[in-house]
């Protein structure tokens, strides 16, 4: 038989006591896991591995489960700009909780039971349909879209799961669904591209280019932009990001990076340097196009 610890580890470091005894962990095994220093009593009736991080430890306490926007994270999917952590208790519990955790990191309670009947969750976390339901009501529209469409790509939920959930959305949400396309990569480039539709421009999602892969977004045809999270965009990755944008511009066609705050805290300067380099890059193109054309009326 594997060790309470193992057990443990294979349930996502935190579990039940019922869950043990499930799997056939005696309350001596379990006491003498403890004493041996192997698994941790969090809390009345739960137990967590030496692998267990800090918002495992807040939800054991507060006898919650993670959730929410603190859920999708887990699962790298979109959950916009909120850092707070999210638990979620039974809708009957009483009480008042704190609100932050001894850090001073930020809590958020939801009062809720199990909306989704069959879908799987743990002890310690809750459903994806659950995690996503639950940000779709909490974030704003913008960042609920990108949540969507992160969902999917991430294979966090199927596309039909997400019809489901659209179905339950919110009344705000509803001119946003409309606009949902599963290409997106990141939650940023969807951000991106609808801000730059809205605004009136061209954009096509995930291009893909001979010899360079796929563009985040292509502007009028005639401007890459990629959006650099810090998922797939860290330090490894910028002699491999310099030789991409060297490539794109020797096909014709501009490149710009967007950062993380240049999107989300610099949107108006973004924009603006953006609208001006489609600009020239459309002069561009027109004077080489008018070259052409000269040339092909010259008389032999």
């Amino acid at each position: 038989m594997h060790s309470t610890a193992t057990l443990i580890c294979s349930l996502g470091h935190a579990a039940t006591t019922d869950e043990l005894l499930g799997l056939g962990v005696t309350p001596s095994l379990l006491r003498t896991a403890i004493q041996h220093g192997t698994i941790v009593r969090a809390a009345r009736g739960v137990y967590l591995c030496s692998h267990a991080d800090r918002d495992q430890w807040n939800a054991a306490t507060a006898h919650s489960r993670i959730s929410c926007l603190s859920a999708l994270r887990r699962a790298r999917v979109w959950a916009g700009l909120d850092r707070s952590l999210h638990l979620q208790l039974p809708a009957h519990t009483g009480g008042s909780r704190p609100g932050r955790d001894r850090s001073g990191q930020p809590i958020r309670f939801h009062w809720a039971n199990p909306r989704f009947q069959g879908a799987t969750q743990r002890s310690w976390l809750v459903s994806p349909m659950e995690a996503v339901w639950q940000a779709i009501h909490c974030l704003d529209e913008e960042h609920a879209i990108a949540c969507l469409e992160s969902a999917v790509h991430e294979g966090f939920l199927t596309i039909d799961q997400v019809r489901t959930l659209c179905g339950q959305a919110p009344a705000r949400l509803r001119g946003g669904i409309r606009e949902l396309e599963f290409t997106a990569g990141s939650g940023m480039e969807t951000v991106v591209r609808r801000r730059l539709r809205h605004v009136g421009y061209s954009v096509v999602a995930q291009v893909s280019v001979a010899g360079i892969g796929d563009e985040d977004l292509v502007v009028e045809d005639c401007v890459a932009i990629e959006t650099d999270g810090e998922k797939w965009h860290g330090a490894d990755r910028f002699h491999a990001d310099r030789i991409r944008d060297l490539k794109t511009e020797a096909l014709g066609r501009r490149s710009i990076r967007l950062t993380h705050d240049q999107i989300f805290y610099e949107w108006e300067t973004t924009l603006a340097a953006i609208a001006r380099i489609v600009t020239d890059a459309q002069r561009g193109r027109s004077r080489r196009f008018g070259r052409i054309l000269t040339r092909l009326d010259d008389p032999l």
